[in-house]
């Protein structure tokens, strides 16, 4: 590909239009069948995130009872943040249900040697599905923007306010906190298609795709930083830690997903 001639415009214009996408998307063909399945569990979901949600004075809202100044905070500093967890829960637990099944599918009906013999190189495939899939959670997505964003600012102002000489790290945490959620919602996507080279069930593909995407998540997690951080005696840099170190890990395996992906989807056969 020809980065300095590439227009992303013109490329998304062109995808759009790609008629892989558009089956994906729900648009002709048969619907993916276990996107309608896995959206019903979806506001189960939803409920545990909020509920189980951990924030900074939001274990017990009714502690600020009569002082409707904490009340005020709480819902300013704590409530965007356990809305930004509870919308990337539900697109880690949505994704895989798009993507997983999608190869899978193609390998058991004989179609995939069908694709690969359009014009269309294997990326463009696996882009069309992966983008197509995701397409149908529109909703979700402007949500995502608007919340990444206002808690990001949000997160990028106080921390610059609050710490001192290590103002600059606020910038840098406000662009992790917007960053992360994305980046998680992407690396379950491409886990479900990498998993799905690996077997003809739609069923297994999705089940590996959870299990992956679980255990990444709990051995990922902000806690863990915090903890090694403690370990280490870093407690200075500690909030930086359990939020850079994520989302760099995140993005690293996001990246070391999609080259495998293209890797397996070049030499698989039908």
């Amino acid at each position: 590909m020809n980065l300095a001639a590439w227009n992303p415009f013109a490329w998304w214009r062109t995808l759009s239009q790609n008629p892989v996408y558009l089956r994906e998307k729900g648009n002709w063909g048969k619907a993916n069948p276990f996107y309608e399945t896995v959206r019903r569990f979806s506001p189960f979901v939803i409920m545990g995130v909020i509920v189980l949600g951990i924030c900074t004075g939001s274990t017990n809202p009714a502690l600020f009872s009569g002082n409707d100044g904490l009340i005020a905070f709480w819902c300013f500093m704590c409530l965007p943040g356990i809305l930004l967890s509870a919308l990337t829960l539900f697109g880690s637990f949505m994704a895989p249900a798009l993507t997983a099944p999608t190869i899978s599918l193609e390998l058991a009906n004989g179609t995939w040697d069908i694709l690969r013999a359009t014009p269309m190189p294997t990326r463009t495939i696996l882009l069309a599905k992966l983008f197509g899939g995701l397409a149908r959670l529109r909703l979700f997505w402007w949500l995502l923007f608007v919340v990444s964003m206002f808690q990001g600012l949000l997160m990028t102002c106080s921390t610059s306010l609050a710490a001192g000489k290590y103002a600059i790290w606020g910038w840098l945490i406000g662009l992790c906190t917007v960053t992360r959620p994305w980046l998680e919602v992407l690396f379950a996507a491409f886990v479900g298609m990498l998993i799905s080279t690996w077997t003809r069930s739609g069923t297994m593909a999705l089940v590996g795709s959870y299990t992956a995407v679980v255990f990444f998540k709990i051995f990922n997690s902000a806690v863990l930083w915090l903890a090694v951080s403690a370990l280490l005696g870093a407690n200075e840099i500690m909030l930086l830690t359990s939020t850079l170190g994520p989302t760099l890990v995140y993005g690293i395996a996001t990246l070391g997903v999609m080259v495998g992906l293209v890797i397996r989807a070049n030499g698989l056969e039908s």
